[in-house]
């Protein structure tokens, strides 16, 4: 019994270094595919953003033209407000009396 017992000691000491061997070269492989997994993902999130970020730039210059459009629209109807004002002036309001000076 005691022969069985150190004949599996010494097969475990003789496996043991070489089956960690065999487990380390498996996790170094699998640690490499995770890696170009997560390079991947990244790389897939990077493309993502810049989507959103061109959407946001289309959207941010649509609201530009729109308040670009909303000016030149304001600034032509002034325009037309004054050159019908100039062209059409009104009754000039009458002028009151100069205040009384005030006696020193």
């Amino acid at each position: 019994m005691q022969k069985l017992i150190v004949v599996a000691f010494a097969a475990l000491c003789l496996i043991g270094p070489s089956s960690l061997a065999l487990a380390d070269e498996a996790m170094k492989g699998e640690m490499g595919n995770m890696k170009d997994e997560m390079k991947a993902e990244k790389d897939m999130m990077k493309g993502d953003m810049k989507v959103k970020k061109e959407e946001m730039k289309g959207k941010m210059k649509a609201r530009k033209d729109a308040m670009k459009a909303k000016r030149h629209e304001m600034k032509g109807k002034m325009k037309a407000h004054k050159d019908a004002a100039k062209a059409n002036p009104a009754a000039p309001a009458p002028m009151s009396a100069p205040a009384p000076a005030a006696a020193p």
